[in-house]
């Protein structure tokens, strides 16, 4: 069973989707990359449950079942989402959550742990640092204005497998169906296309203080693990050494053989991250 449900939250003209893992104790946040979204790390959420923890796993704005924004010029970048994340927070949670966020999602946790301190408990993130180059925001602000169209959900999902063969992410023939059946919509024509709205793409061009992120690293005060994979292209062992130097309470973690599309669905991983969460949630070993 995977022990979930849903909700649509209003956030003021927009309802956001949050699936929500209940249990007694402190509450995770987890908060997906850039198109992905609740589905993408629900093994992970499963474990921490069974750890004992209250899990919260929204689809951000634009993406799955939440509304797309309102404003979708800048509606995507990290200031206007942290806000909108803000008064999620306000309905779901109660009290400070411990933020596990994978890329966007780990940048974004960033920007809620220097900005309102008092949200965050404990930061893990994944793959993600304070910068990222401009050739990529380029090719990312491209790819994601323009989105293919397949014929049918067979042909989505030998795509996706494609996607994460290509990345080095080796799904299970049960989780490449959840991220197909959570990445996919259908279109109007009868066509399968990605859930996602392509004005995410306008962050790369209109928020670039999204990606020179240091000065909000410089304000996070919460225990933090920075965790890489060893093959990143996106997260360089330089600049994981220098989020350490740079802050005392955090922790550097490299994955081995791991690249930056990763579900965090590895034992080792899950593992890592869970006992991280549960130091700092002052449960030791136990939840």
């Amino acid at each position: 069973m995977d022990g979930a449900y849903s909700r649509l939250i209003p956030i003021g003209a927009e309802r956001m989707h949050v699936r929500i893992w209940d249990a007694d104790g402190p509450t995770v946040m987890i908060a997906h990359g850039v198109t992905g979204t609740s589905a993408d790390h629900t093994p992970l959420a499963r474990n921490l449950r069974a750890r004992g923890f209250r899990v919260i796993a929204p689809d951000a704005p634009g993406c799955g079942r939440s509304d797309p924004s309102i404003d979708p010029e800048n509606g995507y970048g990290l200031g206007a989402m942290a806000v909108t994340v803000r008064r999620l927070l306000d309905s779901v949670a109660d009290g400070p959550v411990h933020w596990v966020g994978a890329s966007k999602g780990g940048a974004l946790g960033i920007r809620m742990a220097g900005e309102t301190p008092a949200r965050i408990a404990s930061l893990v993130l994944y793959d993600v640092g304070t910068t990222l180059p401009d050739a990529m925001r380029s090719v990312l602000g491209e790819r994601l204005g323009g989105p293919p169209r397949f014929a049918n959900m067979g042909a989505f999902r030998e795509h996706v497998g494609r996607f994460f063969e290509r990345a080095g992410a080796g799904l299970s023939s049960d989780r490449l169906d959840e991220i197909t059946i959570g990445w996919s919509r259908r279109l109007d024509d009868g066509g399968v296309g990605y859930h996602y709205d392509p004005a995410l793409s306008n962050q790369f061009r209109n928020n670039p203080e999204d990606f020179a992120l240091w000065p909000w690293w410089d304000r996070v005060a919460c225990p933090a693990l920075i965790m890489r994979g060893e093959r990143s292209n996106v997260l360089s062992a330089a600049e994981l050494a220098e989020m350490a130097a740079r802050n005392p309470r955090a922790t550097a973690h490299t994955v081995p053989g791991a690249v930056h599309v990763d579900m965090l669905d590895s034992a080792e991983m899950q593992t890592t991250i869970i006992d991280f969460i549960a130091a700092h949630a002052g449960q030791g070993e136990e939840v």
